[in-house]
C-alpha cells in the first residue's frame, strides 16, 4: 500500500508545484483555443447545466448551430459536470489540475501493470508524461488534455485484458474508460489511442510468439481490442450519434484533402521538439520534450534486456513517424484512408511518442542500479552512445536546424545560456549513468523533475492574465446588449478586424499589468484578449448572448451549408470559411481593412450591427475621415444634411474625380476635396471614387462630423466603431417568388448563383412551387434558442422564410399541426403557409439525440451491473 500511496502523494505535490501560478492566483489562461474557443462554450454549457437543461442549440454563432452534437463541449463527460457551479476560467483550471493528476495516476498504474512495482521508476514515468512537453503544451486544448489523461489508463486496462485472470473484466474496463475518453470530446485523441492500442497489441502478441507462445495470441489481441472498441462505441452512443449527424453536414463529411495536413511536424523543428526550451516558445502542437535527463533515461531503457520494451519502442517510432505527416510518404498514403482523412493535425501522433518514451524513461531509471556487465564494457559503450546522440541533437539544433520563425513565439534564436544549460544537463546525465549507488535512481528522478520544472516556466500554463480580460464587460458589449434588449429577435453582428488596434484604455491596462508583475509576452496576450472582447471575436457572442453571423469552429462546425452561403459575403477570391472567422477574411488592405459585404447580403443574413476598428481611418488637419464604409459610397446618390452649421464637405477620394474640383493630394492614392453639399451630390451621382465624407463648420474648423453612407448609422466610436443597419425585413418574411431545387450540395451551388442574380428564393427538397401574391405580414411572437413562434397573415399560399440555420431535429407546426421544414436559400428554414392567418412554431426536438441518450444510458447501467457481477465472482 505504501508503494502506491507515496508516489501518488508526491505526484499531487508536484502537480501543485508545476501549476502553482494557475492554482494559487486568480489569473487565467487568456490565449489560444482556451480563450478563443473553450471559454465561451464551457460557459454556455455550464449555464445550461445550472438551469437543469442540456445545451442543445444556440442562435449566437453561425446564424444558429447545434451544441450537444459538437463533441468538444464534453456535455456527457462526468468530470465536466463537477465544474457546473463555476464560470469557464475557473472550471477549466480545475479540470486541468484534476486531469494532470489523473494522467499521472494512470501512468503509475500502467507502469505497475506492465513493467514493475518500483515506485521511483513509476513516478519517473508519470512525471515525464505529465510534466514533459507534450501534455503540458496542450493545456490550451482542454478537451485534448482531458482525453490524453485517459490514454495510460486505457493501455493499462488493455494490458490487463491480455494478461489478467479476468479478461472479460479487463475488456469491459477498457471499453468504459475508452467511452469516457470519447465523451471528453477530442475525437482525434480517441482515434490515435485506438491505433496506438493496435500497435501495442500486435507488438505484445508478437513478443509472446517469439517467446514460444502460440501465434494465435496476435489474433487474440486484435479481437480483444475490437470487442473493447465495439463496446466503447456503444457506450458512447449518446454523444456519437449526434456527432455523426453533424459530421455528415460538415465540411469534413467526405474527409479532408491530404493537403489539409498543415500541422505536420516540420523536420527542421525536431530538435526543438525533443529538447526542453528556455527561450522562445515553440508552437504547442510540436512540443514533445522529455528533458535531456528523461531522454537519456529513455535511451538507457531501450538498451535493457526487457522483453516488454519492444512494444514501447515500436509505439514511439510509430508516433514520431506519423507526426511528420505530409513530410512522411507513408502518412500520405494513410491520409487517404477512412479515419485518418478526418483529422488535420498529424503532429498529434506525438502523443504516442510521449507515452512510450515516458514508459522507457521509467524502465531506464529502474535499471540504473542493476549489474552493469562491466566486463564487456557495455555500460561504457551505452553511455558513450547516449552522449554522442544527445550531443549531436544539441549541436544540430543550435547550429544547423532552422525552424520557421512563425512556429516560435518570442525569440526564435537559441541563446548561449540555453546551450550552456543543455550542455550542463547532459554532463549531469552522463555522471548519473556512470555512478553506481542505491540513491542514484532517486537523485536522477529529482534532477529530471527539476529540469522539467525549469523548462515549464515558458509554457502556456505559466502565461496568465487577470480574469477581467474575459469576465470584464467592455463598452462594446454593453452598447450592443442595450440595443438588442429592445428587439424580439436580436439583430446579428458582424465583426471585421485583424486585432491590430490599441484599446482606448491601453495606458491604464499596461499600468495594471505592470503592477501584477506580468512580463511583456503576458501583456501582449492579455491585450489581445481585451481587444477580442472589444470586437466580440471570435466566439465571445456565446459568452454574452449577442448573436453574430460569424464564429469559430475548427472541428465539425460550421456546416457545409454555412460555408456555401457565407461565400457570398466574402471578398472576391477569398477562400471559403470552413471554420468560420469571416471577420479575419474581410479585414483586407484592398478595402482599407473592412471589406463590408454588399447591402443585400447583410439583409439576407439579418446583420444589423457592424463592428470594426479605426486602423485605416485618415486623420488630416485635426479632422478624421471614416474609411470603413468606403465601398458603400458606390451605392449612394444623395445625402441629407445632418446639421445646418456644417457648411463645408471634405471629401476623401481617389484621384481623379469626374467633377473638376481642386483637390489636395495627401497620399500617393488619396486626395481631399473641399466642396459644398450641392457639389457633393453632383459627385455622388456621377463618381464612385469616394472613400469618406466629413462635414465641417468652416467658421470653427475643429467642429466636424464624419458622415456615413445611408442607411448605415454609427452608434459607437471609441477604439472601435459600431454601425447599425436598420432592417427593412425582419428575421422572418414571406417569399415573394420561389424556385425549387433538389436537396444536395450541388443544389446549394446553383442556389448561390440564383441568389446572386436576384431571381428568387430557393427552396431545397421535395417542395411544391407556389404562386404568391404580394403583401402579407409576419410577426415574431417568441424567440429563444430552441423555440420560435410566429404569427403570419398572408394574402395567398406562400413560403415563410426564417433566416435561422436549417438543421435536422427542428420541428414545425402550422396551426398546431406538424408541417415539414424545407431548407431555403442554402442554409435557412422554410415552411409552406396557406392564405389567411396562421400560427407557426419552430421547436428544436432532436428525437435521434433523445433515443441515443436513453439507449446509451441503458447500456451503461447494464455494463456497470455486469462489472459488479464480475467483481463479486472474483
Amino acid at each position: 500500500m505504501r508503494e502506491r500511496l507515496i508516489p501518488l502523494a508526491l505526484l499531487i505535490i508536484l502537480t501543485v508545484t508545476f501549476f502553482h501560478q494557475m492554482m494559487l492566483t486568480d489569473k487565467i489562461l487568456a490565449r489560444g483555443d482556451t480563450y478563443n474557443y473553450f471559454y465561451p462554450y464551457w460557459d454556455i454549457r455550464n449555464a445550461a447545466f445550472r438551469a437543469a437543461e442540456l445545451p442543445l442549440w444556440t442562435n449566437d454563432i453561425f446564424m444558429g448551430a447545434p451544441l450537444l452534437a459538437n463533441p468538444q463541449l464534453g456535455v456527457y463527460y462526468p468530470p465536466n459536470w463537477l465544474t457546473t457551479p463555476f464560470r469557464a476560467p475557473m472550471a477549466i483550471k480545475i479540470s486541468i489540475l484534476f486531469h494532470a493528476i489523473l494522467a499521472g495516476a494512470g501512468m503509475l498504474f500502467l507502469y505497475r501493470q506492465v513493467i514493475g512495482r518500483q515506485w521511483i521508476a513509476g513516478l519517473t514515468a508519470a512525471a515525464v508524461f505529465v510534466f514533459g512537453g507534450y501534455l503540458s503544451a496542450h493545456v490550451e486544448q482542454i478537451n485534448q488534455f482531458q482525453g490524453l489523461a485517459w490514454m495510460p489508463i486505457l493501455f493499462a486496462f488493455y494490458h490487463r485484458s491480455l494478461t489478467g485472470e479476468s479478461p472479460r473484466r479487463g475488456i469491459l474496463l477498457l471499453a468504459m474508460a475508452w467511452a469516457l475518453q470519447i465523451f471528453s470530446g477530442h475525437t482525434q485523441t480517441a482515434f490515435i489511442t485506438g491505433m496506438g492500442l493496435g500497435v501495442y497489441g500486435l507488438a505484445f502478441g508478437f513478443a509472446q510468439w517469439q517467446a514460444g507462445a502460440p501465434a494465435r495470441n496476435i489474433g487474440r489481441a486484435m479481437i480483444t481490442l475490437g470487442i473493447g472498441a465495439l463496446i466503447a462505441v456503444s457506450l458512447a452512443m449518446p454523444q456519437l450519434l449526434p456527432t455523426l449527424e453533424l459530421a455528415g453536414l460538415s465540411n469534413r463529411s467526405g474527409g479532408l484533402d491530404v493537403q489539409a495536413t498543415a500541422f505536420s511536424l516540420p523536420p527542421g523543428t525536431i530538435g526543438r521538439t525533443i529538447l526542453p526550451g528556455y527561450d522562445g516558445q515553440l508552437f504547442g502542437e510540436y512540443v514533445a520534450y522529455l528533458g535531456i535527463i528523461g531522454l537519456g533515461l529513455a535511451l538507457w531503457g531501450m538498451a535493457q534486456p526487457n522483453g516488454g520494451k519492444w512494444a514501447w519502442i515500436a509505439l514511439a517510432a510509430v508516433g514520431l513517424g506519423l507526426a511528420f505527416g505530409r513530410f512522411n510518404p507513408i502518412y500520405l498514403v494513410l491520409a487517404e484512408l477512412p479515419g485518418f482523412n478526418l483529422f488535420r493535425v498529424p503532429a498529434r501522433w506525438l502523443s504516442l511518442f510521449a507515452l512510450a518514451m515516458a514508459m522507457l524513461a521509467g524502465l531506464g531509471i529502474q535499471t540504473l542500479h542493476s549489474p552493469p556487465l562491466d566486463k564487456s564494457g557495455r555500460r561504457t559503450r551505452l553511455t558513450a552512445f547516449i552522449a554522442l546522440f544527445i550531443g549531436a541533437v544539441i549541436l544540430l539544433t543550435r547550429f544547423v536546424l532552422d525552424p520557421e520563425p512563425h512556429h516560435i513565439w518570442g525569440d526564435a534564436a537559441i541563446q548561449d545560456s540555453s546551450l550552456a544549460l543543455w550542455t550542463l544537463t547532459l554532463l549531469i546525465l552522463l555522471a548519473l549513468l556512470r555512478l553506481r549507488h542505491r540513491w542514484i535512481p532517486a537523485v536522477a528522478a529529482a534532477l529530471m523533475i527539476l529540469e522539467l520544472f525549469l523548462a515549464s516556466l515558458i509554457l502556456p500554463y505559466n502565461d496568465l492574465s487577470p480574469p477581467e480580460v474575459y469576465l470584464g464587460q467592455r463598452f462594446t458589449i454593453s452598447q450592443l446588449l442595450a440595443y438588442q434588449a429592445e428587439e424580439t429577435a436580436p439583430g446579428r453582428t458582424l465583426s471585421i478586424s485583424r486585432i491590430f488596434f490599441d484599446p482606448g484604455d491601453i495606458a491604464a491596462l499596461r499600468q495594471r499589468y505592470h503592477q501584477l508583475g506580468m512580463d511583456e509576452a503576458s501583456q501582449v496576450h492579455a491585450l489581445d484578449a481585451v481587444k477580442k472582447q472589444e470586437m466580440l471575436m471570435p466566439n465571445s457572442s456565446l459568452t454574452w448572448g449577442i448573436p453574430t453571423i460569424d464564429g469559430f469552429g475548427g472541428g465539425i462546425t460550421p456546416t457545409v451549408y454555412y460555408s456555401q452561403l457565407s461565400s457570398l459575403l466574402l471578398p472576391d477570391g477569398a477562400l471559403r470559411a470552413v471554420d468560420g472567422r469571416l471577420g479575419e477574411r474581410m479585414a483586407l488592405p484592398d478595402c482599407r481593412g473592412t471589406c463590408i459585404p454588399a447591402l443585400r447580403w447583410l439583409r439576407q443574413t439579418d446583420a444589423r450591427y457592424i463592428i470594426t476598428d479605426k486602423i485605416y481611418d485618415i486623420r488630416r488637419d485635426d479632422k478624421v475621415y471614416d474609411t470603413a464604409l468606403a465601398q458603400q459610397w458606390q451605392n449612394v446618390s444623395r445625402l441629407d444634411i445632418p446639421d445646418d452649421r456644417y457648411d463645408e464637405v471634405h471629401i476623401l477620394h481617389t484621384d481623379p474625380l469626374e467633377s473638376e474640383i481642386a483637390a489636395r493630394q495627401i497620399q500617393d492614392d488619396l486626395r481631399i476635396t473641399i466642396a459644398d453639399w450641392q457639389t457633393l451630390e453632383s459627385i455622388l451621382s456621377t463618381d464612385h471614387s469616394i472613400l469618406a465624407v466629413t462635414a465641417v463648420d468652416s467658421r470653427q474648423q475643429q467642429d466636424f462630423l464624419e458622415i456615413q453612407p445611408p442607411p448605415f448609422e454609427r452608434i459607437l466610436s471609441s477604439a472601435i466603431k459600431i454601425y447599425r443597419l436598420p432592417s427593412d425585413e425582419s428575421r422572418a418574411h414571406l417569399a415573394p417568388r420561389v424556385q425549387v431545387l433538389s436537396d444536395d450540395w450541388q443544389s446549394g451551388e446553383e442556389a448561390l448563383q440564383i441568389m446572386a442574380d436576384g431571381e428568387a428564393v430557393v427552396i431545397h427538397g421535395d417542395a411544391e412551387p407556389i404562386e404568391t401574391e404580394a403583401g402579407g405580414q409576419v410577426e415574431i411572437v417568441e424567440y429563444s434558442d430552441t423555440r420560435v413562434a410566429l404569427r403570419v397573415q398572408s394574402p395567398s399560399a406562400a413560403y415563410l422564410i426564417l433566416k435561422d440555420a436549417y438543421y435536422p431535429g427542428w420541428q414545425a407546426t402550422l396551426n398546431d399541426e406538424p408541417t415539414p421544414i424545407f431548407r431555403a436559400n442554402v442554409m435557412f428554414r422554410a415552411v409552406a403557409v396557406p392564405a389567411g392567418a396562421s400560427a407557426v412554431v419552430f421547436s428544436f426536438e432532436p428525437r435521434l439525440w433523445q433515443a441515443a441518450l436513453y439507449g446509451g444510458g441503458a447500456l451503461w447501467m447494464m455494463a456497470l451491473a455486469y462489472l459488479f457481477i464480475l467483481w463479486r465472482r472474483r
